[in-house]
């Protein structure tokens, strides 16, 4: 397919750039994708916000140019003022994008987003909800309160249940919770689980967000999907509320958290296959001993890899105020896409 759309897109751009839109959409039915990740391909792809509002179901969707949920467009008749297309199921349901100047590639971008929220929307209805993984995607996207109600129910949730939302890798087991999905994220595919008691030592990284009621579990997603990033095998289980204020971190944009000298140097001492680990232990840790404890080295081989990290650093990490610019240094690295 790939092949394909390299030989169209060399005899026709269009047909190419089309191809893509297909292929990209049809990826996402394949996995099972939520209704956030159709919209968030076409904003991504169209560079510009993407939405959905759908009243029979009470959803209203809007993701940014950057892949990320924003406020969303409650009134349906304002799609009218961008490219914009209706559902095929007499609900009154409608997908745009927020392009000022139309393509002559909104007409396949629209029609594939429409399609696969209408197969979402079948897929996962809250009306005739009959799988737990799609009880878990209403529950954690911006659903209405009667869709998070019905999808509660299916989880045997009760209505004023705090619970907290696990993120770890795709491919990972469901250790948590049976109220576990696959879900698409703009870091790629993460399984999310619900679960109304973190008491647990997890084989594999997990982020764990805050215990709240069902009305803000996207919250609690969002917050376990930064904590997810920040794990590692020094500490494999990162809990969102155990960050304080370095969770505003995630806050700096991604351009000024590259750029950052110290976030330079850091990518550096990271070229070196044990810089991260031993660099995590030395600030997690009271003294190098403790360090070398912790990494299971000599002491002799961490002091030497200390002096290297403190080289490429340009900073000392014997002090208290090393150890803290290095640890926001490290939280700003894990939170910068590579």
């Amino acid at each position: 397919m790939k092949e394909l759309i390299q030989r169209l897109s060399a005899l026709d751009e269009d047909a190419g750039a089309a191809m893509k839109i297909i292929l990209h959409f049809d990826t996402l039915l394949g996995r099972g994708a939520g209704l956030e990740s159709f919209l968030r391909g076409a904003a991504v792809l169209a560079g510009h916000p993407a939405g959905l509002a759908h009243p029979q179901h009470r959803l209203h969707l809007r993701v940014g140019a950057d892949g990320r949920p924003t406020d969303p467009v409650t009134d349906p008749a304002q799609a009218e003022r961008w490219p914009h297309h209706l559902l095929d199921d007499g609900s009154g349901a409608v997908v745009w994008v927020e392009r000022p100047v139309p393509s002559s590639l909104d007409g396949v971008l629209l029609e594939r987003l429409a399609a696969g929220v209408h197969l979402t929307l079948e897929r996962v209805s809250p009306v005739a909800l009959d799988d737990d993984a799609g009880a878990v995607e209403i529950l954690l996207s911006t659903s209405s309160d009667d869709a998070r109600r019905k999808a509660a129910r299916r989880l045997r949730l009760p209505e004023g249940a705090r619970v907290h939302v696990v993120a770890s890798a795709a491919g990972a087991p469901a250790p948590f919770s049976r109220r576990s999905a696959v879900l698409a994220t703009p870091d790629g595919d993460v399984r999310a689980s619900l679960v109304e008691a973190v008491r647990f030592s997890s084989a594999c990284l997990a982020g764990v967000g805050s215990a709240v009621g069902l009305h803000d579990l996207p919250a609690s997603w969002s917050q376990a999907l930064v904590a997810l990033r920040l794990a590692s095998r020094i500490a494999p289980v990162v809990r969102w509320e155990e960050l304080g204020a370095l969770s505003l971190l995630a806050d700096v944009p991604a351009a000024v958290r590259a750029s950052h000298p110290d976030v330079v140097a850091l990518r550096e001492a990271a070229r070196e296959p044990w810089g991260l680990d031993t660099l995590e232990a030395v600030v997690r840790t009271e003294s190098s001993r403790a360090a070398s404890a912790v990494l299971g080295l000599h002491h002799s081989t961490v002091q030497t890899r200390l002096g290297r990290l403190e080289e490429l650093l340009g900073y000392r990490l014997a002090t208290a105020d090393g150890r803290t610019r290095a640890t926001a240094a490290l939280v700003l690295h894990r939170l910068t896409p590579a």
